[in-house]
């Protein structure tokens, strides 16, 4: 399963998600190809949103292994 690490579980951690919650969701193999583009939903990606959605992602991508992005910014992996 891919895993977000968007919550903040320590006051000290960055906040993936600050300025970055209205980019598009990008999914992309450990080979570099692109699985899955997602729009952000109208009020922007939380931690809640993108767990709720990696539950419907293909299972094969966790064979092949994926990466995910909001914009530029890594947020989750198969490989956590």
């Amino acid at each position: 399963m891919l895993t977000f690490i968007t919550d903040i579980v320590n006051p000290k951690e960055p906040d993936l998600l600050a300025n970055n919650q209205h980019e598009t969701l990008l999914i992309i193999s450990l080979e570099g190809q692109l699985l899955g583009r997602y729009t952000p939903p109208k009020g922007g990606w939380s931690h809640e949103t993108l767990c709720d959605l990696a539950e419907c992602f293909p299972q094969q991508w966790e064979f092949c292994g994926a990466d995910a992005l909001i914009g530029q910014c890594f947020v989750g992996s198969t490989e956590i």
